[in-house]
């Protein structure tokens, strides 16, 4: 998870998403194809979807991940291997 991030947009189908180092995700496409490239890996990893908004959901799921357990609570564990 990341503090904070922006999103820009330049112009019809050209959207950018930045944390304070820069670029973190750029959205390309219309209507039907957008996609998502994840500028945070090389190559950047491309999910393509048919609306902006499930792609920002995607985005946004990526950035606002929280893995938190209740104190009390037993944490489930899985074998790495099982992981891909």
């Amino acid at each position: 998870m990341i503090n904070n991030f922006s999103v820009n947009r330049r112009n019809f189908g050209h959207w950018d998403i930045y944390d304070n180092n820069g670029r973190i995700f750029r959205i390309r496409g219309g209507p039907g194809k957008y996609r998502a490239m994840d500028e945070r890996e090389k190559p950047y990893p491309v999910t393509e979807h048919k609306t902006l908004s499930s792609c920002m959901q995607f985005i946004c799921e990526e950035l606002m991940h929280e893995l938190i357990i209740a104190e009390g609570q037993e944490p489930h564990v899985i074998e790495n291997w099982n992981v891909t």
